[in-house]
């Protein structure tokens, strides 16, 4: 008697998400130095909040402790649930911080080996950060501290090389000077017998 194998119908393997393309060099350079500006923003007011988190726990803990009789499981649950938070609150910091030195170095990067592309980018950026700053509702001093660090970022990558201040400065050379000949010298065979 033949045994009918039946043909298990296999789910066909569902096709990775596609990844876009990348920008053109430019867009991507621009999105690199938003990301990098935002991160450095947030990774300096997270600084400032885990400097002050400690002692407003202990502010709101001791003002609460005065307000109400705390037994040791009520304190321990307090104090666990304060550490959880400062905990995850350290590792957001630790992500932020470690992206925003990741998108430094790729935006560095990017102004060492594509110069125009970085200009145009840091160009883009500071003329629509110049269009904002005139709508309502945003603080003008802080668009023009950072128009004026992009600014300045811009010039540096416009500006020429400066000579390596490490390497000694070289005397220029004179094409009219005929160069000089040093004189060969003949090698003179030892006398025999002497020492």
């Amino acid at each position: 008697m033949k045994v009918r194998r039946r043909r298990s119908k296999r789910a066909t393997p569902a096709a990775p998400p596609s990844i876009p393309p990348p920008p053109d060099l430019t867009t991507e350079i621009e999105q690199s130095v938003e990301a990098r500006d935002k991160l450095e923003a947030e990774a300096a007011s997270i600084k400032a909040a885990r400097d002050q988190s400690r002692s407003a726990f202990l502010r709101s803990f001791a003002s609460a402790m005065s307000a109400v009789a705390y037994g040791a499981l009520d304190t321990l649950d307090r104090f666990a649930a304060w550490q959880a938070q400062e905990s995850r609150a350290t590792q957001a910091a630790d992500a932020i911080y470690q992206l925003s030195a990741m998108f430094k170095e790729r935006v560095e990067w990017f102004k060492s080996n594509s110069k125009g592309e970085s200009v145009a980018a840091l160009r883009r950026i500071i003329e629509r950060l110049t269009a904002e700053r005139d709508e309502p509702g945003e603080d003008k001093d802080a668009i023009d501290k950072r128009i004026e660090r992009l600014q300045a970022e811009q010039e540096s990558l416009s500006a020429p090389p400066s000579p390596s201040p490490l390497a000694p400065p070289q005397p220029p050379k004179n094409k009219n000077a005929t160069p000089q000949r040093t004189m060969k010298t003949k090698i003179q065979p030892r006398e025999r017998g002497g020492i």
